[in-house]
């Protein structure tokens, strides 16, 4: 028997790892055990393919090994494929090459043609159709995760295996590329063989980060653009601060909304939240809010002067970055064990309104946070109370699931600790439980000064929440005139913290538990209750805005 020598070449070249590129390892197992059973017998050989028969089927045989057929029903690469390929290798090794050169083992075949044409095809493929392909989000996100070394795991050999545990997902690249296989099954070239191929470029140095992220940006004309809104908001800012707010006009707030529009056309996601948090000030300032601050509605001015002013100076790359993203990448970080410490309801500047959900990750200690939030002029038209939505196949909503246990498996966060809605998580809840038996003492703060850090100016609000065990309290007389009432909460050396609450629509039911509590506080002194809050400074005091206050946390001895 004589094996054409492409074939022959073909075949000795495919070790275990091609073969499993080709398939799936299961599939490679299964043939090898069918080849103790049945033996395949050679019907004919025609130019470059070999015909077989392997049990009830027929497998033509042919170079590159992708390629070969099988009249079973399968349409990928199946155990009746493998078993012809192994059995055709073996015969090979012993009859030799087809032409005077002497066959080599196929453990002694180097890496060296084979691993060498993986390689070129991988670089040579255009990283500008992987760009296309996988979008801004994607790219941006696979920037990062390389630079923080949380990337892919790439292994190299006859074929290129890179593990995308994010997904998840693992590509295994072979020659001819069309051949590569994905977990997810896909025939074509899906974007996690892009992703994976673009990682392996970012790797190997066929292209960089840099480029990466300026492929989306290096129109002249979009940059000019871009450069334009940022001076024309930057001249809105300065006239309106020149102007005044005592003499700005209503028609302001439409000028906000427009920029924040041309914001969201011209690419620059952070400057149109910056504009639409400032409409949500000036929409305040002008229906004479009792919850409106002239120095809020001035801060918010100033961001957005600032940003616009370092998005129109900063080099390429660093206006990249300065722009932000429209939205967050969701990443796999694996089952968590979370306990929902609080919610609260929320009305954004921006105009979206809901509630968030805050949990305590028990095995890593670290907050995350549901955001069930849509937009405010959807209200109208929604039939079901967002609030009221069920997640990760849970027995009731999360509203009824506080202080409650659950195990979430296949979780998925962005990088601030958002979680995802996505389907793909299960959830399981488990036994309604004390806080204090799943928050360790050391994460609730009962030396206030430990809590300086967590109220710098541009911190996340996951980075600013605390739990905190005031010493004693001192109630505070109501503000009538800035509608607020506060508590001051000291430690045992004295230091002290604002919790304050400013009166306004949903807010009279948390201030009425607050003022309850002080009474029952002075009732009794040694009442020591826990306040769980975001930090945050005003003017040179240390503030907490409450989310929850747990009388009953019962520590575990």
């Amino acid at each position: 028997m004589e094996i054409p020598q492409t074939l022959y070449s073909a075949l000795l070249s495919a070790d275990e790892e091609y073969l499993i590129a080709l398939c799936n390892k299961g599939t490679v197992n299964r043939a090898k055990k069918d080849l103790s059973a049945v033996q395949p017998e050679i019907r004919q050989t025609e130019g470059e393919t070999v015909t077989l028969t392997v049990g009830d089927t027929v497998c033509a045989i042919t170079a590159p090994l992708g390629s070969s057929t099988c009249t079973c029903p399968s349409s990928t690469m199946c155990r009746h494929r493998i078993s012809a390929i192994l059995w055709l290798k073996e015969q090979a090794l012993q009859v030799g090459a087809p032409s005077e050169e002497a066959a080599v083992p196929s453990e002694d075949v180097p890496p060296g043609e084979g691993a060498e044409e993986l390689t070129v095809l991988l670089s040579a493929y255009p990283t500008q159709t992987l760009t296309r392909q996988l979008g801004e989000r994607r790219v941006s996100a696979l920037v990062q995760r390389e630079s923080s070394s949380e990337g892919a795991a790439i292994r190299a050999g006859s074929a290129v295996t890179v593990e995308l545990p994010w997904i998840p997902a693992t590509v295994r690249f072979i020659s001819p590329l069309e051949h590569s296989s994905c977990t997810c099954h896909s025939r074509s070239f899906c974007v996690h063989k892009a992703e994976a191929l673009l990682t392996w470029q970012l790797r190997h140095g066929v292209v960089t980060a840099d480029s990466l992220l300026a492929a989306f940006h290096n129109d002249a004309g979009s940059e000019l653009e871009r450069r334009e809104i940022c001076a024309a908001v930057r001249a809105t800012m300065t006239d309106w601060m020149r102007t005044g707010l005592t003499r700005l006009p209503s028609s302001s707030q439409e000028t906000a909304e427009r920029l924040a529009a041309l914001c969201h056309v011209g690419g620059l996601p952070a400057l149109e939240r910056a504009l639409r948090r400032l409409h949500g000030a000036l929409q305040s300032y002008f229906a004479r809010s009792a919850a409106f601050r002239a120095e809020g509605l001035l801060h918010r001015m100033s961001a957005v002067w600032r940003l616009a002013s370092d998005l129109w100076t900063a080099p390429d790359q660093e206006a990249l970055r300065l722009a932000g993203t429209f939205r967050d990448e969701y990443q796999a970080v694996g089952n968590l064990q979370l306990y929902l410490l609080g919610l609260q309801g929320v009305e954004l500047a921006g105009g979206y309104a809901g509630t968030i959900y805050y949990f305590w990750e028990i095995q890593k200690h670290r907050y995350y946070a549901y955001r069930d939030l849509r937009p405010q002029f959807y209200e109208g038209r929604r039939q079901v109370n967002p609030m009221e939505a069920i997640l990760w196949e849970l027995p009731g909503t999360l509203r009824q699931l506080w202080n409650c246990r659950l195990d979430l498996a296949g979780a998925r966060a962005n990088g601030e600790g958002n979680l995802s809605a996505t389907a793909q998580c299960r959830g399981t809840l488990l036994k309604k439980t004390p806080p204090g038996t799943v928050v360790p003492p050391s994460a609730v703060a009962e030396d206030f000064s430990a809590l300086l850090p967590h109220s710098r100016p541009g911190l996340g609000e996951l980075d600013r929440l605390a739990l905190l065990r005031p010493h004693r309290l001192e109630p505070q007389e109501f503000d009538r005139v800035e509608q607020r009432l506060a508590l001051r909460l000291l430690d045992g050396a004295g230091r002290d913290i604002w919790l304050t609450v400013r009166y306004r629509e949903g807010k009279q039911a948390m201030m009425e538990a607050l003022e309850r509590l002080a009474d029952q506080w002075e009732r009794k002194p040694d009442l020591r209750p826990v306040f769980f809050g975001a930090l945050y400074r005003e003017r040179d005091r240390l503030c907490l805005h409450p989310i929850e206050c747990f009388t009953d946390w019962e520590e575990t001895p």
